[in-house]
C-alpha cells in the first residue's frame, strides 16, 4: 500500500508545500494537500494546522496509521507547531534538519513534521521528510513520557 503524505501550509509555507508534494509524487507518494492555496495571501497558520487536526482525527489514530504521514508548514514552522500541538494525541515537531528529524521520531514520536517555509531549501525539506519518515520510535524509557503528553490536550 502507497504511504499517503497529507500536507498543510499557511502563505509562508506554501512554496515549500508545493516543492515537497512535487517530489513526494515523483517518488512515487500520494500526496493531499491542505491549507493555503497561494503564497499571496496572509492564511493564518492556526487555520491551516486545524484543517490537519480535522484530517488527523478522520484518519483515526496517527500512531497507529503506518500509511499516512503529516507535514505542516509556516514561515517559520513555529506558529503551526504551537497550533497542532494544543490538540490532545498530537505530537508535532518543528525541526531545522535531519538529526532533529530523526530525535523528534527516535525519542518524542512526533506524527506530525513541521518545517519552515521560508527557513529550508527544497532539497532540505525532502531530506529532513526521508529522515523523519524512516525512523522508528525506540519506545523504552521514551514511552512513559510519550503516554504522558498524550494524556494531555485539547480535542
Amino acid at each position: 500500500m502507497k504511504t499517503t503524505v497529507k500536507i498543510t501550509s499557511d502563505h509562508a509555507g506554501y512554496d515549500a508545500k508545493i516543492n515537497l508534494a512535487k517530489r513526494l509524487e515523483n517518488e512515487g507518494y500520494n500526496v493531499e494537500l491542505f491549507g493555503s492555496k497561494t503564497n499571496n495571501n496572509s492564511d493564518s497558520y492556526a487555520d491551516a494546522a486545524i484543517e490537519l487536526v480535522n484530517e488527523i482525527h478522520k484518519d483515526g489514530n496517527p500512531d497507529e496509521n503506518k500509511n499516512v504521514k503529516y507535514v505542516a508548514f509556516c514561515g517559520s514552522g513555529i506558529g503551526i507547531e504551537m497550533t497542532l500541538n494544543k490538540f490532545k494525541g498530537i505530537r508535532a515537531a518543528r525541526v531545522t534538519n535531519e538529526n532533529e528529524s530523526h530525535l523528534a521520531k527516535l525519542h518524542n514520536n512526533a506524527n506530525v513534521l513541521c518545517m519552515g517555509g521560508r527557513l529550508l531549501e527544497g532539497n532540505e525539506v525532502e531530506k529532513i521528510f526521508h529522515s523523519w519518515e524512516n525512523t522508528e520510535f525506540e519506545g523504552g524509557r521514551h514511552l512513559e513520557r510519550i503516554k504522558k503528553l498524550s494524556s494531555i490536550g485539547e480535542n
